[in-house]
């Protein structure tokens, strides 16, 4: 039997609970809630910085580097991810 012949809608509580737990097992994974409502939530953080070879390279060019580790630090880019769950279930993160 086909799987998609099988699949009923979840009622809008289902869709609910579904995407509360995906949002929540995002947030303890660092990102932060922006927004949920409609069967979507948006979660955001900011990009990271590697720590180590910027620190090697402000070692080894006596501070030169710094200028550079500041700009990357005031100028992060922030990522986001919109999570939403359809009327079958299915959760899409993008």
């Amino acid at each position: 039997m086909n799987a998609a012949i099988d699949r009923h809608p979840i009622t809008q509580e289902q869709q609910a609970a579904i995407l509360n737990s995906e949002v929540a097992r995002l947030a303890a994974q660092g990102w932060t809630v922006g927004s949920v409502s409609g069967g979507q939530g948006i979660l955001q953080r900011k990009k990271r910085i590697g720590w180590f070879w910027n620190t090697i390279l402000a070692l080894v060019t006596a501070g030169l580097w710094l200028i550079v580790v500041i700009v990357r630090v005031v100028n992060r880019k922030v990522e986001t991810r919109i999570v939403t769950v359809d009327a079958y279930g299915t959760v899409t993160v993008r």
